[in-house]
């Protein structure tokens, strides 16, 4: 008996370990199979893409832009703290349009702003007046590298005036600028590296800078283009333009950094090696501008924008340093006249109000 029953169980373990060998068999026929399937199926995707591919119509423009208008108000009472009650606003704006085709791109973009601020007490007065507008060819060499032109153009729309001086009304001010006074050219040839889609860094060793002072009584002021002379009292440039030849490096970074927030950022660095003025051939200009943009609802937008400006040979006004609560005082030198000097100029914009993106 014991050696019937020893048996069964040697001929049940031989079946079972023959079946679960043919089930793993089976199984592996039926993967590759299916391996072999698939592989097919994935072909004729790729092949059916292909053919949609040529058959699709390129996209060669690329457009679009926002428009933003931004209010501010403040409104203070009995306030212990001090401070003055104002209401500002504030119009921004940008319009781009790029082709892009084989190894030719073609870039073009324009930005745009306009602000007003009336502080309790006091007149209407503009706090932001902007425009900037670049156009840029790129011939490919690689995938990542062109050859690359620009023409960049940065003026105002209307008159700027200087409030340091509160002793004097708004009617007696003078413009110190205008529409193109000042205006900058720049126009440049040198070579594009697209580093991402959305960051790219042009060097050119042969770049123009041009500046317009398109007014006789700003230029007579010489804030926008020294008044320096030479060693025999001849003034080194024009009042009304002046001419620089020399190198330009620039960094672009353009990015959604979700599907609400975009941030813009643009850095021109450009040294005139050839100018007339020795000295002043170690000098860089500096000129960055930084914008975020924020939508919170549909039409319902946050904007920050932030220009940092760095030029040696734009006069800014010198104050002493405040005391208390009471506004600076100009620097003045022995005969009276306000002193001036080369110095890093910041300006700040922040807005909420109504953001359109198209």
């Amino acid at each position: 008996m014991k050696k019937i029953i020893l048996f069964t169980l040697v001929v049940f373990a031989y079946v079972s370990v023959s079946a679960q060998t043919n089930d793993l068999a089976s199984k592996r026929k039926e993967l590759e199979t299916a391996k072999m399937q698939l592989e097919a199926v994935k072909t004729a995707v790729d092949k059916l893409q292909s053919e949609v591919t040529s058959l699709t119509p390129p996209v060669l423009w690329e457009k679009g832009g926002f428009a933003s208008l931004n209010f501010n108000s403040l409104q203070l009472s009995n306030w212990a703290a001090g401070g003055v009650s104002s209401n500002s606003v504030t119009v921004l704006g940008n319009i781009f349009r790029n082709y892009k085709k084989d190894k030719v791109e073609w870039v073009n973009n324009l930005d745009v702003a306009y602000g007003l601020i009336q502080n309790k007490y006091q007149d209407i007065r503009k706090n932001e007046d902007r425009i900037d507008l670049l156009t840029k060819g790129n011939y490919g060499i690689t995938d990542k590298l062109s050859y690359s032109g620009l023409l960049n153009l940065r003026t105002q729309f209307a008159e700027g005036f200087d409030f340091t001086d509160e002793t004097i009304t708004d009617d007696q001010r003078q413009p110190i600028s205008k529409f193109m006074a000042p205006g900058f050219l720049t126009a440049s040839l040198g070579l594009n590296y697209n580093i991402t889609d959305y960051f790219s860094i042009y060097a050119s060793p042969a770049t123009g800078k041009f500046t317009f002072v398109m007014d006789d009584s700003t230029a007579e002021a010489n804030i926008y283009i020294p008044a320096t002379e030479d060693e025999n009292g001849n003034q080194f440039y024009n009042d009304n333009y002046r001419a620089e030849f020399g190198t330009l490096v620039s960094a672009r970074f353009k990015k959604d950094l979700t599907k609400r927030i975009n941030l813009s950022s643009n850095l021109n660095l450009f040294n005139n090696f050839t100018d007339v003025n020795e000295a002043n051939r170690k000098n860089w200009d500096i000129n960055m501008e930084n914008m975020l943009n924020m939508k919170l609802t549909d039409y319902i937008g946050l904007s920050f924008f932030n220009t940092l400006i760095y030029d040696n040979d734009i006069a800014v006004p010198i104050f002493e340093d405040a005391v208390g609560e009471n506004a600076p005082l100009p620097k003045l030198d022995a005969q009276g006249n306000q002193l001036t000097g080369a110095y890093l100029q910041m300006k700040n914009l922040f807005g909420v109000g109504f953001s359109y993106k198209f």
